[in-house]
């Protein structure tokens, strides 16, 4: 806002005192010459002389203020609520006893310091579990890499050897049992039990029926899978990593569908065993059951023995042979996929620490030692001071004098001696329930004076005018009546100086006002000199006398 630099009113009313005691000696000095001298005698100088020195004498000593060009500035105050700029709502991540409270209300944080701290008993077993795990499968891929230590497959082999001994011992058992087969009768017991036998291979058929067509679907699966991806990877649409785990999705289906077929053939195997020893059992029920039943156990075992012989034998040769690229690959996978699992029960475990997100100012704590903490439930509200938010609403006439970056004063009521700045925002396009359009303001708040809810106003320009002429308030009057055309708030009139230090009756169009200075549309120019002060003494055409000017 533009004020004048010369118009204090004490020094006003000090002018206006010297102004009336220069008059009074003027009109003095003007009788005492009208009557000569001290003994009625006329002065020596002609009459010209002493009409040039009393119109000298008898103008009225004025001051004046000089148009200017420059800017006016109107501005208004809008009531303003203020608010942190930054609030949050600190959730655990985790469910559990809270252990530690580390701060309490009004506390200042920074960014990242531990705000409270879960029990982190069951999540540190569960990263130490997953590491054991990495462990496991890093070890299991070194062994692959660096093949089948010897001593391991001695011991293979040692396991082979005991194998093929116990399908001897197995033979031997069949051998004795089909020779005292002949000597013995079975009871109804026996006859019970082989029926039950029967039964059991029965079901274990079903079961193996069962595994076998869910290890066909399995294998059509996989390979109509393996069929359409190496297809896209002729077609160079995957990578070769995603081809090769389709192979070997395939392969790993096939192996599982030749072991239900070799189930199937050993459940089949199985039955026809068992339904042939109860055929038999039942022929001889009268006078050989037991020793039926003493043949199929035998037998059973027999079948059991071979079983474990040949997968005896079968480990051997893979551990001879040592492990396929695809074995490896597949090792890798398992070591990538537990070094995930790691990292993942790393970062729940980072997580038992809740943390301030940023810097700034405990408003509320919502938690106690001892109490469980659970992620749907805020432990901590946060705010940050340092910057300010409020809106306020602006009445239609003046919003679109605001533009966004606009700066201007904040008063804030309870922290009234400190100077604050605002700076716009956001200007909303919709008006608000009570009338007005809201703004939004930022306001720096470097040392938190300003609490959130304070309440303030800031003054804004609402209208301006750049670059145009200005002069003083007071060198303004109400226009003349018989001017009634001009008589409205638009128009003024003034005393102008004219070069002949006259005083002209001027009315002139005016703009912008402010308590000290108005805009003037039409009727002066740049550098005109106007009368200020006591316009009522002056008449038009009056000689004055400057004794003092004034200026923005």
């Amino acid at each position: 806002m533009l004020l004048l630099t010369k118009s204090g009113f004490f020094k006003k009313a000090v002018i206006a005192a010297v102004i009336l005691t220069v008059l009074a000696s003027g009109y003095l000095l003007v009788g005492d010459r009208l009557l000569g001298g001290e003994n009625g005698e006329e002065e020596p100088n002609s009459r010209e002389e002493m009409a040039a020195e009393e119109e000298e004498e008898l103008a009225t000593r004025v001051i004046c203020f000089e148009a200017v060009i420059d800017d006016i500035e109107i501005s208004n105050d809008f009531n303003i609520t203020l608010e942190a700029s930054k609030e949050y709502s600190i959730h655990p991540r985790l469910d559990g006893e809270v252990e530690h409270v580390n701060f309490d209300v009004g506390d200042r944080v920074e960014k990242g310091e531990v705000l409270a701290e879960i029990d982190d008993e069951r999540y540190r077993a569960e990263l130490e579990q997953a590491q054991a795990g990495l462990a496991a499968a890093e070890a299991e891929l070194r062994r692959l890499e660096t093949g089948t230590p010897e001593e391991e497959l001695e011991q293979v082999r040692a396991s082979m050897q005991e194998a093929q001994a116990s399908v001897e011992g197995a033979r031997r058992d069949v051998g004795y049992s089909e020779e005292i087969f002949e000597e013995r009768t079975p009871d109804d017991m026996e006859i019970e039990e082989i029926e039950t036998e029967y039964e059991q291979a029965e079901r274990q058929l079903e079961i193996a029926e069962k595994e076998l067509r869910q290890a066909e679907l399995s294998y059509e699966d996989a390979e109509d899978n393996y069929e359409r991806m190496s297809s896209l990877y002729e077609d160079g649409a995957i990578s070769e990593r995603e081809y090769e785990e389709a192979l070997r999705g395939k392969e790993q289906a096939q192996s599982q569908l030749e072991a239900a077929e070799a189930g199937m053939r050993q459940s089949e195997s199985a039955l026809k065993g068992t339904e042939t020893l109860k055929n038999m059992t039942i022929d001889l029920y009268d006078f050989r059951a037991e020793e039926e039943q003493m043949v199929s156990q035998a037998r059973t075992q027999y079948e059991a023995a071979e079983a474990s012989l040949e997968a005896a034998e079968a480990a051997l040769a893979e551990a001879e042979r040592g492990p396929t690229q695809e074995e490896i690959d597949a090792a890798r996978a398992r070591v990538e996929e537990a070094g995930a699992g790691v990292e993942l029960a790393s970062t729940v475990y980072d997580d038992v620490k809740i943390e301030a997100p940023a810097d700034g100012t405990i408003a509320q704590v919502e938690i106690e030692e001892g109490e469980t903490a659970s992620p749907e439930a805020p432990l901590f509200y946060m705010v940050n001071l340092e910057v300010m938010e409020a809106v306020a609403n602006i009445n239609e006439p003046y919003v679109n004098q605001i533009e966004e970056g606009d700066e201007a004063p904040v008063t804030i009521y309870g922290a009234a001696e400190e100077e604050f700045t605002g700076r716009v925002n956001t200007i909303s396009p919709l008006a608000s329930e009570q009338g007005g359009f809201p703004v939004e303001l930022r306001v720096p708040n470097p040392d938190e004076q300003i609490k959130s809810g304070m309440r303030g106003s800031i003054e804004l320009i609402v209208d301006e005018s750049q670059d145009t002429l200005l002069i003083s308030q007071d060198a303004t009057f109400e226009p003349e009546e018989h001017e009634a055309d001009r008589a409205d708030s638009s128009y003024k009139a003034v005393y102008v100086i004219d070069d002949e230090n006259r005083a002209r009756y001027q009315t002139v169009e005016t703009g912008l006002e402010t308590k000290d200075i108005v805009e003037i549309k039409s009727g002066l120019e740049e550098g005109d000199r106007l009368i200020l002060h006591d316009q009522g003494r002056i008449e038009d055409g009056q000689k004055v006398e400057v004794v003092e000017s004034e200026t923005i």
